[in-house]
């Protein structure tokens, strides 16, 4: 019986001594397991600390820049890149508009400090940056285990063209496409209802937004007459269907490769949109000093018509009306009337002080800045107009083509006038119905608009007066029969809105039709007026308010050089009011792999 007792207890010792080592492995697991587990979710706050940052700083930034270049008048030719000049690793920016990188904040439990390690003009983007930002989180883990991750983000940041030009036709109110013949080659938007019908056709997306300022036309809903859906087409059909002025198409050949916001062949109906941000015209020295510093001129038959900017003597000719007064209300205003042997020649941005009467053939690239209203009084068209096949199978051919033919901008502070206001089928059509209340909505204005005798809220009649005067011209007869002689007087009389300084003066150049205009039409009030048979505008239509009256059919067709993201102009400098795009990041990479544990 001894011997037997003494064998147990060796075994029950050496049994007891496995599991021992046993439960010591498991335990030794399990807090190697535990201890791992806590520091791979620390790393992951740490990791998710380090983007919030990065976000953090990126809209940091982007809102401080937007910030300085509001303040500049949001204006292309001055280099904004200098704002990023001087920068540090924790700052960035100029004066009061400025950003400092956050240090020592707390995220997720984490202390996280940011810091700029690189700064970079991108060369492939005019007026563009590339910022590296760095992003360290440090944390201690749930078992008391220091751990620490970085990122590392490469960031774009630059201006861009206002978005509001990537739109065939824009409008600041409620919009419409009505009457039964207007087609849309290009995205069409509304900051209020957009009012459409079954015979328009709609080559693209079309927009409205919700609007409280616009009451019931502000719900931001697209309403059809007669149906639900708007017309569009294949891109087979719309390679037949459309000229070579429409924007090209995405694939622009069979099998072909992406065009940056060229057609698609699809169109949809996007209700209850955000408000889009219209730029407005400002202070006109802004762009004086930008026309000046471009050199910007117009010229004609070898003549410099405008150098920078124009405030002589207006189309009249005169210096004093006949009571001798030489307050002549057209001084300021100037006539460009081009023609195919000799047109209008464009170089960079210019400035005219009062209106701008247009017409004819024009060659070059620049803008044309008014004080007041622009009239365009017969057909715009380009000598060396953008052309796009359809299909196209050397897409960056025609886009190196494109970016050296004709550009005209017309941008007005006050209204841009289609054909002669002063025809009685004008005054019938546009004058009775479209440019007052109840059709236009009051507004506000911008407070430099005061100039030209608008209210800080316009209550929508341009039928009114402004405040200011225009030229009358009148001829009587004086004396009797052979002594009877004929006797021009030139006086000052009242102006409404939507007419011209030089008042009756405007029907010497305005021809019976308008069914062409070549050029983006933009301005801070209306565009309003009569045009002919089968009218195109191939450019943009951007405006607060749109009382276009068409014959028969029309259309926009809109200039793919003229969008924000393509690629067919990008290096055009059009001087048009342009915007800080989002920040786009273009490389991402975690500095460390390895924890501090």
């Amino acid at each position: 019986m001894r011997g037997k007792n003494g064998l147990i207890l060796p075994v029950m010792a050496c049994t007891l001594l496995v599991v021992g080592i046993l439960v010591g492995g498991v335990l030794r697991y399990v807090y190697h397991g535990t201890r791992q587990t806590g520091t791979f979710q620390a790393v992951t706050r740490c990791r998710l600390a380090a983007q919030s940052a990065l976000e953090m700083a990126k809209t940091g930034v982007v809102s401080a820049y937007r910030a300085y270049y509001t303040s500049q008048n949001g204006l292309m030719g001055s280099n904004f890149l200098n704002w990023f000049s001087g920068a540090t690793s924790t700052y960035v920016g100029s004066g009061s508009y400025s950003y400092t990188a956050p240090q020592g904040i707390s995220f997720a439990g984490c202390t996280v400090s940011v810091s700029f390690v690189d700064f970079e003009a991108d060369t492939r983007y005019p007026q563009s940056e590339t910022i590296t930002m760095r992003a360290t989180a440090e944390c201690l883990s749930a078992n008391g285990v220091h751990v620490s991750k970085t990122l590392e983000e490469t960031v774009r940041i630059g201006i861009i063209r206002s978005p509001v030009f990537d739109y065939a036709y824009f409008v600041n109110n409620h919009g419409w496409f009505q009457g039964g013949g207007v087609t849309a080659n290009g995205d069409i938007r509304a900051n209020a209802n957009f009012d459409l019908d079954t015979a328009s056709t709609v080559n693209g997306h079309c927009y409205a937004a919700v609007n409280e300022a616009m009451g019931t036309q502000g719900a931001g809903n697209i309403n059809i007459d007669g149906g639900s859906s708007i017309n569009h087409q294949t891109i087979q059909a719309y390679w037949t269907a459309q000229g070579n002025r429409a924007r090209p198409t995405s694939p622009p050949s069979t099998g072909g490769e992406e065009w940056t916001q060229g057609y698609d062949g699809t169109s949809s109906l996007n209700e209850r949109q955000k408000v889009l941000d219209m730029p407005v015209l400002g202070d006109l020295s802004s762009y004086i000093a930008i026309a000046q510093q471009q050199n910007g001129t117009v010229s004609q038959g070898g003549k410099i018509l405008i150098n920078n900017q124009y405030s002589g003597v207006g189309p009249s000719g005169l210096t004093q009306l006949s009571n001798g007064s030489t307050a002549v209300p057209d001084r300021g205003t100037i006539a460009l009337i081009g023609t195919q042997s000799n047109p209008i020649i464009l170089n960079g941005p210019v400035v005219v002080d009062g209106d701008v009467i247009i017409k004819g053939y024009v060659k070059g690239q620049g803008s044309i800045y008014a004080g007041r209203n622009i009239h365009i009084v017969g057909n715009i068209q380009y000598v060396n107009a953008p052309s796009w096949s359809h299909p196209d199978t050397n897409p960056n051919q025609t886009a190196n083509s494109n970016r050296n033919k004709d550009l005209l901008c017309l941008a007005a502070k006050g209204n841009i006038v289609l054909g002669d206001p002063s025809s009685s089928s004008w005054l019938d059509s546009t004058l009775k119905y479209y440019i007052g209340p109840s059709f236009v909505n009051p507004y506000t204005c911008d407070p430099s608009d005061a100039s030209i005798g608008y209210p800080s809220t316009f209550n929508g009649n341009y039928n009114a007066n402004d405040g200011g005067t225009m030229v009358n011209r009148s001829t009587t007869t004086v004396g009797y029969g052979r002594n009877a002689r004929q006797v021009t007087t030139y006086s000052a009389t009242n102006r409404k809105y939507y007419q011209s300084t030089v008042g009756n003066l405007l029907g010497d150049y305005a021809d019976s039709s308008i069914t062409r205009i070549d050029a983006t039409l933009y301005n801070n009030h209306a565009v309003m007026g009569k045009l002919g048979k089968d009218c195109s505008i191939n450019g943009s239509m951007v405006c607060r308010d749109e009382a276009i009256i068409y014959n028969n059919k029309m259309s926009f067709n809109w200039d793919i050089r003229l969008g924000s993201r393509s690629r067919d102009g990008m290096d055009i400098d059009l001087y048009l009011p342009m915007t800080i795009g989002d920040p786009q990041v273009i490389g991402w990479r975690e500095v460390d792999d390895e924890d501090d544990a």
